[in-house]
C-alpha cells in the first residue's frame, strides 16, 4: 500500500475511533447515569382504610427513595372515611416539605378526595370534572333505649356518645376541613369560607372561577408542571402503585346494599365520611 494511502487509511480510521468510541462509551455511561423520577398515585373510587393503607405505602416509598423527585395524584374520587382521608393527607403534607405534589382530577374530587388535594401545590382539573363537596356526614346513633335482656353500665354504652356529642364532633370535622382549604388555598380562594362549607359540587370550569382548582389541563400537563416545580428534566414517570404492589380492592364492600342487593350510595359501615353521595337512595333495609 503506498504511503500515501496508509496515512490516509489511518486517518479515517482515528477519526471513527474518536467519533464511535466516545459514543459507544457514553451509551453504556448513560445506562447507569441517575435520572429523576416523578411518581403517579392513583385515587380513585371511595377512600377506606384498604385504598388509605395502600396510598399511604406509596407517599412513604416515595418519600424513602432520593430518586423521586416530584408527585403526581390521579384523582377520580367521591371520598371516603374522614380517618383515611385525613391519613393521606398528613403524609402528603410531610413529603411536600421535600418534594413538590400536583393533583390532577380526572373525574370527581370530592370531599375526601378534594380534601386530600389540599396537602398539593397545585390543581389541574379535566375540563368535564366535578369538584367540591365540602363537609362531613355520618349517621346518627339512636336514642338510647333499655334492652331487658342486655346489661349495660351506661347510656351510651352501646353507642359511644349522644346525639348532642356525635353532631358536635361532625361540626368539629367540618371546620377542620374547612381550616385545610383555608390552607391549602390560600389567597387563590377566590369565594368566602361560608360558601365553600354549603357543601355544593362545582363544574370544573366553575371551580376555577372560585379558586378551588388552579387550571384546566391534562395529566401530561399535570406532570409537566410537577417537573417544573421541581426544576428536573430528563426525568421518568412511575406508577408506584406498580412498583410498591397492592392487589386488594375495598371498593366494592364500601356501600350498604338494599334490600335488592343494590347500592344504597351510602357506606355500608357506619362512622364519620367526607363523601360525595349523589345517588343515596336512602333504603338501607
Amino acid at each position: 500500500m503506498p504511503l500515501e494511502e496508509e496515512n490516509r487509511y489511518f486517518d479515517t480510521r482515528s477519526i471513527l475511533l474518536f467519533i464511535i468510541l466516545p459514543l459507544l462509551v457514553g451509551i453504556v455511561l448513560s445506562t447507569f447515569i441517575y435520572h429523576p423520577v416523578i411518581g403517579i398515585i392513583e385515587i380513585k373510587d371511595p377512600i377506606d382504610s384498604v385504598m388509605g393503607k395502600a396510598v399511604v405505602e406509596q407517599i412513604r416509598y416515595a418519600s424513602n427513595h432520593p430518586e423521586y423527585k416530584a408527585l403526581v395524584l390521579l384523582i377520580d374520587s367521591p371520598g371516603g372515611t374522614v380517618n383515611d382521608s385525613e391519613l393521606i393527607y398528613l403524609e402528603l403534607n410531610h413529603l411536600r416539605k421535600k418534594i413538590p405534589i400536583v393533583s390532577m382530577v380526572e373525574g370527581v374530587s370530592a370531599s375526601g378526595a378534594y380534601y386530600i388535594s389540599m396537602a398539593t401545590d397545585y390543581i389541574f382539573s379535566n375540563p368535564s370534572a366535578m369538584v367540591g363537596n365540602v363537609g362531613v356526614i355520618g349517621q346518627l346513633p339512636p336514642i338510647p333505649i333499655i334492652l331487658e335482656e342486655t346489661y349495660s353500665t351506661g347510656p351510651y354504652k352501646f353507642w359511644g356518645s349522644s346525639r348532642d356529642t356525635y353532631m358536635r364532633q361532625i361540626d368539629m370535622m367540618k371546620r377542620g376541613f374547612l381550616q385545610a382549604v383555608e390552607l391549602g388555598r390560600g389567597e387563590r380562594l377566590l369565594i368566602p369560607i361560608d360558601q365553600v362549607s354549603k357543601g355544593e359540587i362545582y363544574p370544573a370550569n366553575v371551580a376555577l372561577q372560585l379558586g378551588l382548582i388552579d387550571r384546566l389541563g391534562s395529566q401530561s400537563e399535570a406532570i409537566e408542571k410537577a417537573a417544573s416545580l421541581a426544576y428536573i428534566s430528563n426525568y421518568k414517570v412511575t406508577s408506584l402503585n406498580e412498583v410498591v404492589g397492592n392487589d386488594e380492592d375495598g371498593s366494592k364492600s364500601f356501600y350498604a346494599l338494599d334490600k335488592n342487593g343494590e347500592s344504597t350510595g351510602y357506606p355500608k359501615e357506619q362512622g364519620f365520611y367526607f363523601l360525595y353521595i349523589p345517588d343515596f337512595k336512602g333504603d338501607m333495609q
